[in-house]
């Protein structure tokens, strides 16, 4: 059954926008056609289903705890877009643990939203294993995450680790930096892999550098300082897996 929103919920809501209330009430939410569509087809539950007044979409093929009908004014309270898509949904934030290893990325100070939700929308095309973020990345399920990853980030396994866990890995680390390394086209895949992405101000610490096996980069041609980080990881991310 299909209910009213009323204004006290779109409130509530609305406070999913901070990361204080998704990390009290461990849910967040998301919108947009395609998203929802993408995390309906990953089997994700959605605790709750909003749909515009003013929209026609068929929800039926969506399995929702419980369905709400909002104004084009509430949409635009519990959505963060400059313009609604006319759907979003409430869905419970679950941690999917890695429990495979052959190819890890550990990604070190990564910041910037869209760079992130990236980084984890290709490395889930790629067939990546899981993700480890250092403490200081930003939040996966910030919305501008969740919608640059197309929901990658709720299907993905990924752990938040400190640099020292790389200690203890029986893995191959291989650091991206531009100072004393070598060419990435030159380095053949090892058996077990774990590739470490720095965030385009700061690149890889010092102390994950010294506990790098191999130190890579990406040949730059052109006249230009250095690439995206997000770019950078898919180039090394499908090198590795055609070799």
């Amino acid at each position: 059954m299909i209910i009213k929103l009323t204004q006290n919920h779109a409130k509530e809501l609305a406070k999913l926008h901070l990361k204080k209330y998704r990390t009290l009430h461990k849910k967040t939410i998301v919108e947009g056609v395609r998203l929802i569509s993408q995390l309906n087809d990953y089997g994700i539950n959605f605790d709750e289903l909003i749909i515009c007044d003013k929209s026609e979409f068929d929800t039926s093929q969506y399995s929702a705890k419980q369905s709400f009908i909002a104004s084009q004014n509430q949409m635009k309270k519990i959505t963060t877009t400059k313009t609604p898509q006319n759907i979003a949904a409430v869905i419970t934030i679950i941690h999917i643990p890695i429990k495979q290893t052959q190819f890890l990325l550990y990604l070190d100070g990564i910041t910037d939203p869209g760079n992130m939700g990236t980084i984890f929308r290709t490395a889930t095309a790629a067939g990546v294993s899981g993700i480890i973020l250092s403490p200081d990345c930003c939040e996966i399920y910030n919305p501008k995450v969740i919608r640059a990853s197309l929901g990658s980030v709720f299907h993905l396994p990924s752990e938040t680790r400190e640099h020292n866990w790389l200690k203890s890995l029986q893995t191959t680390i291989v650091a991206t930096t531009l100072e004393d390394s070598t060419n990435l086209f030159e380095l053949s895949k090892p058996a077990s892999l774990m590739l470490v992405i720095g965030s385009e101000a700061f690149g890889v610490s010092k102390e994950i550098l010294q506990l790098a096996k191999h130190k890579v980069k990406i040949p730059i041609p052109g006249n230009i300082e250095s690439i995206n980080a997000a770019v950078a990881t898919g180039i090394a991310i499908y090198h590795f897996i055609n070799k």
